[in-house]
């Protein structure tokens, strides 16, 4: 009896030890993941019984469409919020710098499109500008997204958090901000430092001291959210289910869906996370069956969107466009 209350103390430890040091994040994402693997197994006989008719197909590519033309308006927004915090982009092309490498964020780590954007961006900006304007595009998507939440028909504290919430992008909480997420994703400029002091100093001049509010930058990333919402709201039309719930709480949800996997997730472009968000928030007022399929069908629209995206500019050189 002894020798057993041992064994079960060692097995207690190395359990308790595990759990201490597993990344809250991919704990999260791996409940997300088992979540989704379990409603995906209650329904399958349901899922298994939709049928992609034509009328689908053609919702489904209108929901590839608006996702891939949203990845272009996001990349516009990074140029916009980049000459917002006072850098000059004329030798640089912002928007294919982002589309070439917005792919690398279903790596694994999810921190490798910033990688290679910071890369790119110190060989012209200083280190300075070029983590700022790395740090600043989730926080500006991140805003952007809060915007549509209180459509949904929540409290007045709701409303007032999320509206609110462009008061961060100004310059005395901006510079706040960007001091704390660089001490949080001090990993994403560690060893990534090359580039001589030299270099950095003879690209100063690329820079200046003008720093403006990025109102235009908001103004097209809210634009971005809202046809990356018309992606996922053609998915749900595809399996007849878009019109069953209002368009206020749709777009709510699906916010506050996407900013989630935005924060959360360890899995690549926040697999998991979304879908499971939806499936707690909108379960209750849709079918769970065709509300699965059309999730799966908007994770495959925008991956392909992303990969599809990141090809333009390869196309455009392999055949001299």
């Amino acid at each position: 009896m002894l020798e057993f209350n041992r064994f079960q103390g060692k097995i207690m430890f190395f359990v308790f030890r595990f759990i201490s040091k597993l990344n809250i994040k991919l704990l999260i994402t791996l409940i997300c993941l088992v979540f989704l693997g379990i409603s995906i197994y209650g329904n399958f006989e349901d899922l298994s019984n939709q049928r992609i008719t034509l009328d689908k197909i053609l919702w489904l590519l209108g929901g590839f469409v608006f996702s891939f033309l949203s990845i272009v308006i996001n990349a516009y927004a990074w140029k916009l919020l980049i000459i917002s915090i006072g850098c000059n982009i004329k030798k640089n092309n912002i928007i294919k710098i982002f589309l070439n490498t917005n792919i690398y964020k279903y790596l694994p780590g999810g921190i490798w499109h910033f990688v290679y954007r910071y890369n790119t961006l110190r060989l012209e900006f200083s280190k300075e500008k070029s983590v700022e304007s790395i740090l600043l595009e989730p926080l500006l998507m991140l805003v952007a997204g809060l915007i549509f939440i209180p459509l949904g028909g929540f409290n007045i504290f709701i409303f007032l958090f999320c509206w609110s919430s462009p008061l961060v992008l100004l310059t005395g909480f901006r510079e706040f901000t960007i001091k704390k997420l660089k001490a949080m994703k001090s990993t994403i400029f560690t060893n990534n430092d090359n580039v001589n002091e030299g270099n950095l100093v003879c690209n100063q001049h690329h820079s200046s001291n003008s720093i403006s509010y990025p109102y235009s930058a908001l103004f097209v990333e809210i634009v971005f959210i809202f046809f990356r919402f018309l992606g996922f709201l053609f998915c749900l039309n595809a399996f007849s289910i878009g019109s069953l719930i209002s368009q206020g709480e749709s777009i709510s949800y699906f916010s506050l869906a996407w900013i989630i996997g935005l924060i959360v997730p360890a899995a690549p472009g926040g697999l998991g996370v979304f879908e499971s968000v939806i499936l707690f928030t909108l379960g209750s007022h849709l079918p769970e069956a065709p509300l699965l399929a059309s999730l799966l069908c908007y994770r495959l629209v925008s991956t392909l969107s992303d990969l599809i995206a990141a090809l333009v500019y390869p196309a455009k050189r392999l055949f001299n466009v």
